[in-house]
């Protein structure tokens, strides 16, 4: 984090050229997060591994710079109702986003040597969401999602640790939106805005979980229709009324508008296909009728 008079002024000359960089780069809904801000809040994860690796002790990381990746496509505008996610209908992001990030990170590596760079994309031990408030990319929603100002809640984020300085003071908390409580209301397992509920009440939850499910679970998957996540928080959310519909061109077109039996055959560069074919031929199932 930039602190003294001369330091703002280095991290203001290095942050307009890692925003210059970022923007070439296919990057430019970023922002920087002091990484002091998130580091009492890092989850546990196999890419734990890999920063503390990249950052030893004298080498700490100072700044997380997070990425928004927006998903919507216009094909689904007055297309009929989906029995998939948004964010499953594009190619798998932590692909296709990840290799973006990893371009990013060779090039500012490139205009800063001795400085290190480290992409790391949902397997990751950076509170995403968290940081990217910090960063000005938007609020925290009631439903724990980033609400970007432009895109609404229907971005994907990244983000690349780097030890060089290029965030200004974090706020003490990030922003958060107004509390209207429409999400948590339209939410088909109670799991919003409820001490008592919890993710395994979660909706796109139950649509992931293996084995076979309660009947109240198979119920709730029955009724919603779903084969694999659900959208229902972010589609009553106000801030997401005229979210722009422009999806990122590192999904490259790719869209699947329904999940199908036949599209299960190949599971390559899918968001779902790190569950294998078992979880969504049980959900289709139900769906249909033919499962208990």
């Amino acid at each position: 984090m930039c602190t003294s008079a001369r330091g703002n002024m280095e991290c203001g000359k290095n942050r307009a050229e890692a925003a210059r960089l970022l923007e070439e780069a296919g990057l430019p809904l970023h922002g920087f997060c002091p990484f002091s801000a998130v580091e009492g809040r890092l989850l546990p994860c196999r890419g734990r591994e890999r920063l503390a690796a990249a950052f030893p002790p004298g080498a700490p990381a100072r700044t997380v710079i997070a990425a928004l990746f927006p998903y919507r496509f216009p094909e689904e505008e007055g297309a009929a109702r989906s029995n998939l996610s948004r964010y499953a209908r594009v190619p798998d992001y932590h692909h296709a986003a990840g290799a973006v990030l990893e371009r990013a990170a060779e090039r500012l590596a490139a205009a800063f040597p001795g400085e290190r760079f480290l992409p790391l994309i949902d397997n990751s031990p950076i509170p995403e969401v968290y940081a990217a408030a910090l960063a000005g990319l938007g609020v925290v929603g009631e439903h724990g999602l980033l609400i970007h100002p432009v895109y609404g809640s229907w971005v994907l984020i990244g983000a690349v640790v780097t030890g060089l300085s290029l965030a200004g003071p974090a706020p003490a908390r990030p922003p958060r939106c107004p509390r209207c409580g429409k999400c948590a209301a339209a939410c088909p397992g109670g799991c919003l805005g409820n001490p008592a509920g919890g993710r395994e009440t979660c909706l796109s939850a139950v649509t992931q979980k293996k084995g076979t499910l309660t009947p109240e679970e198979a119920r709730l998957l029955r009724e919603a229709g779903t084969a694999w996540g659900c959208d229902r928080c972010q589609e009553v959310c106000p801030l997401n009324n005229n979210a722009r519909i422009d999806p990122h061109p590192c999904f490259g077109g790719r869209y699947e508008p329904v999940l199908t039996r036949e599209s299960l055959e190949d599971l390559r560069g899918k968001a779902y296909g790190w569950r294998g074919k078992k979880v969504p031929l049980r959900n289709l199932s139900l769906i249909d009728g033919n499962g208990r």
